[in-house]
């Protein structure tokens, strides 16, 4: 499926062109970079940390958090080293990069000194990508004008437990959307980010990768007619409709990595209260749960059927056997 993290080698090299970096309008402190095509977005992020900000304007210049995004890459890997397919271009491809001092250190400072457990950074990625999504979502039923079919069809972003985005249809199915994957390079947490926007890759049923269909969100959304007049071939049709789904990839990675980093770095204070505990992070996750979805064990001989019943303060889940009423609590990814 499109990225749990994101990312082509050449003699050695990550990517076949160094990425072009800018400073986030709003806040400078941010670094964006942007690649056309590499391996993954996730290994293009950590050669950025290891070389320690090589590109900086002086030596001492590191940023407070940085997006690395590609239009295309050749290597994306989700959870267990599943293969991301995410060579063709249209999708949100991206690596954000947070210091974990961030974590560990200020968000517990920001919590009245109480640390907030690890495990909950992807429920708090999960709910931001799920936004954006269905953020994403509404602006293009605005677009269509009036209470059209396709508003009142229109799917709700959900998410699943750890590190999944999907949208919940009207025929009452589940298709993936969005997937995360988060690791750790020097004192850096990567976090790895696909989403489905321009197309749906096929994902197989059976083997390695296999996995929950997936849908996109130009299954949803039309492209914007043409402006002016444009030769009317095939070609360019396809261009136009493409350069529209990287253009709006580009916007999904930005806006989620802004938000992140202002989460972490307010500018100013925060109109609610306690929006950096652990309690916030879990509400605001489990807005977009489904409650009453099915889930399979994907990694077990008999792949239970099982619903979730409960999620605990530092993020592990219980959940119900369908078969047999069998509680378990979970602590790793371990759905289809």
């Amino acid at each position: 499926m499109p990225a749990e993290s994101c990312s082509e080698t050449k003699t050695n090299k990550q990517s076949t062109m160094m990425p072009s970096k800018i400073s986030h309008p709003d806040d400078p402190s941010l670094w964006l970079y942007h690649i056309e095509h590499t391996t993954s977005t996730m290994d293009e992020a950590k050669s950025i940390v290891e070389k320690k900000f090589l590109d900086a304007e002086n030596d001492n210049a590191v940023p407070t958090s940085f997006l690395i995004l590609a239009t295309s890459q050749s290597n994306g890997r989700g959870t267990t080293k599943r293969n991301w397919k995410s060579s063709q271009r249209g999708n949100a491809l991206f690596t954000i990069g947070i210091p974990q001092s961030s974590w560990m250190k200020e968000l517990k400072m920001k919590n009245g000194g109480t640390m907030v457990p690890l495990t909950l950074l992807p429920l708090k990625i999960g709910s931001l990508v799920a936004f954006h999504v269905q953020k994403a979502l509404e602006e293009c039923a605005s677009k269509s004008g009036g209470e059209t079919q396709q508003q009142q069809q229109m799917p709700r972003a959900t998410v699943k437990w750890p590190n999944d985005v999907l949208l919940h249809t009207s025929q009452n199915s589940h298709e993936k959307i969005a997937g995360i994957l988060i690791e750790s390079a020097q004192d850096w947490f990567m976090i790895g980010i696909g989403i489905n926007v321009g197309y749906a890759p096929d994902i197989p049923k059976e083997g390695n990768d296999y996995g929950r269909k997936a849908t996109s969100l130009s299954q949803y959304c039309n492209t914007p007619p043409s402006k002016g007049e444009v030769v009317n071939t095939d070609n360019n049709e396809e261009e136009e409709e493409e350069e529209f789904w990287i253009n709006l990839s580009k916007k999904l990675a930005t806006d989620i990595a802004y938000d992140l980093h202002s989460w972490f770095h307010p500018t100013s204070p925060s109109a609610f209260i306690d929006v950096h505990s652990g309690k916030a992070i879990l509400n605001q996750w489990k807005a977009y749960i489904d409650w009453d979805m099915e889930l399979i064990l994907r990694d077990t001989p008999k792949r239970e059927r099982v619903k979730l019943k409960s999620i605990l303060e530092d993020g592990r889940v219980v959940v119900q056997e369908v078969e047999t009423g069998l509680t378990w609590t979970l602590v790793s990814d371990i759905f289809l």
